[in-house]
């Protein structure tokens, strides 16, 4: 694992809860099947569920999140970083929020 990439693809993702989640966030790393999963979870509204198929889309933006600063290549840049690591991001919505969650061999 290259924690130079891993640390700020965290980072993002717990900027994105912060600016876009409500209540408490979470972060959790487990070791499962020889697999490492680092969820940030939130509980905000989620995504719109029509977004979610491209959230990790470059220069993607949920509706909602149009009117607060972002480019939106924030969580393609956590897509990339996964890939680069031969693992995958991805993102769904709870009854209690949303979960994001990057997942890579170990």
């Amino acid at each position: 694992v290259d924690a130079r990439w891993i640390r700020p693809a965290l980072g993002n993702l717990l900027g994105n809860a912060l600016r876009h989640g409500a209540g408490d966030i979470r972060l959790t790393a487990v070791v499962r099947d020889g697999r490492l999963h680092l969820a940030v979870a939130d509980e905000g509204a989620g995504f719109p569920s029509d977004f979610l198929p491209q959230a990790f889309d470059r220069f993607s933006r949920a509706e909602a999140s149009r009117t607060t600063p972002g480019s939106g290549l924030g969580l393609a840049f956590v897509a990339a970083v996964a890939a680069s690591h031969d693992g995958i991001a991805r993102a769904e919505n709870t009854e209690r929020g949303t979960v994001v969650t990057i997942e890579i061999p170990c």
